[in-house]
């Protein structure tokens, strides 16, 4: 990130949610809405800025890299990390 643009504080869109994890029956939505809140927290700062300008704003790896000012390619690689971890961390709740 640069230091003279200010970082992007948006809310995640819905579908970023689903793309994560459908909620089950035993799951409602608003505890996935904290689950997914929780474990994009616990992610290292890069893989969670990557994560959420590739998939949760549909900005792809060409947004990750401006976002943090990487090629593309790591950005990318970044991003597929912050998915595997957000992932592990929401394993429980796939059907």
């Amino acid at each position: 990130m640069t230091v003279d643009r200010p970082p992007r504080c948006r809310p995640l869109p819905s579908h970023l949610v689903e793309a994560v994890a459908a909620p089950g029956a035993e799951v409602s939505h608003p505890e996935v809405l904290d689950r997914l809140d929780s474990a994009l927290a616990a992610l290292p700062p890069a893989e969670r800025a990557a994560v959420v300008a590739a998939h949760g704003y549909a900005e792809g790896p060409v947004g990750a890299a401006i976002e943090l000012d990487l090629e593309t390619e790591d950005a990318d690689a970044l991003a597929r990390n912050g998915l595997q971890l957000l992932r592990a961390a929401l394993a429980d709740l796939e059907p």
